[in-house]
């Protein structure tokens, strides 16, 4: 299972190094702290946590501008959530994690980056979509999500 992911991650990895030669887009760094008001009704909504890390360049980088396109395409079905598992920031991320109810997924997943889970709002993870793909790759899955609500 193991040998399965580090394959995944390094065709991933491949298929960014081809974007990234045809693509000059960059994501914004955009870090947002959110109130308690927030997070109470992250309890009640059914969420999108995307796991990246602050040091990778290629895969989180083409991964984060899409969330942030989704997040406005989705805002009134989902809650977006961004994790980052970088050793600096993980025990913020873990603590946050858990006050949303979601941090089996961190644990689970924090070294395979970027990866995004999708939630009901039960916090049941319904999808888990690791490394970089396509918009209509995310856009599919929350589709779905929304489905079967």
């Amino acid at each position: 299972m193991q040998l399965k992911r580090i394959l995944g991650f390094l065709l991933t990895t491949l298929l960014v190094v081809s974007v990234l030669s045809g693509s000059t887009a960059r994501a914004e760094d955009a870090s947002q702290n959110q109130s308690s008001t927030t997070q109470s009704a992250q309890a009640q909504s059914a969420m999108i946590v995307l796991i990246f890390d602050t040091h990778c360049k290629t895969a989180c980088e083409l991964v984060r501008p899409i969330m942030h396109e989704l997040k406005g395409e989705y805002k009134n079905c989902f809650t977006f959530v961004e994790l980052d598992s970088s050793q600096e920031k993980l025990a913020e991320s873990q603590a946050k994690a858990k006050e949303i109810g979601v941090h089996p997924f961190l644990a689970s997943y924090a070294q395979f980056v970027p990866v995004v889970g999708v939630f009901n709002a039960k916090k049941k993870c319904i999808r888990v979509i690791d490394g970089a793909k396509s918009k209509d790759v995310y856009s599919a899955a929350l589709q779905k999500a929304l489905q079967c609500k």
